[in-house]
């Protein structure tokens, strides 16, 4: 279900020294760039970016969304929407999220929910784990030079 989302449109590749729309300097930039990238794709109103914002860091601050093995999925699940979105960060260098396994997360995917959709929620949330807990995969999408390779990477993954 997560892989139909992708599209080389959301997917941002951050590679060492190159430039990027996306604001890297901390996990907090990070999430408020790809959510301003979600919200630009997908036509949001300022209302819904405001309530998906409110619920990611609320969900941030409770608990950080980087879950180990270099990936972080920061999530919100809100009324405003009837669909399930993404934007799916690389950064080659990586960057500190406070991940559960203190290491650097290279792989972050931001997911949107609506709230009706709870268990397809966790199961779109076990699809990713899935996919990046194997190390083959990760590494792939990690060192793929642009969206497209990525795109591939994922799609391929086992």
């Amino acid at each position: 279900m997560w892989r139909e989302l992708l599209t080389e449109q959301n997917i941002h590749i951050v590679s060492i020294g190159g430039k990027t729309a996306l604001d890297t300097k901390n996990k907090w930039t990070l999430i408020d760039s790809l959510l301003a990238a979600l919200c630009k794709q997908e036509g949001l109103t300022p209302e819904l970016h405001r309530e998906i914002s409110r619920e990611l860091v609320e969900r941030e601050k409770t608990m950080s969304t980087g879950i180990g093995e270099q990936m972080a999925i920061p999530h919100a699940v809100v009324e405003g929407t009837d669909r399930f979105m993404t934007q799916c960060a690389v950064i080659q260098e990586g960057i500190e999220f406070e991940s559960i396994d203190f290491a650097k997360t290279f792989i972050v995917v931001l997911l949107v929910a609506p709230k009706s959709s709870l268990s397809e929620h966790l199961k779109v949330m076990a699809e990713i784990a899935r996919i990046f807990y194997q190390n083959a995969n990760r590494q792939k999408v990690i060192a793929a030079p642009d969206a497209s390779a990525a795109l591939a990477a994922i799609l391929a993954a086992k």
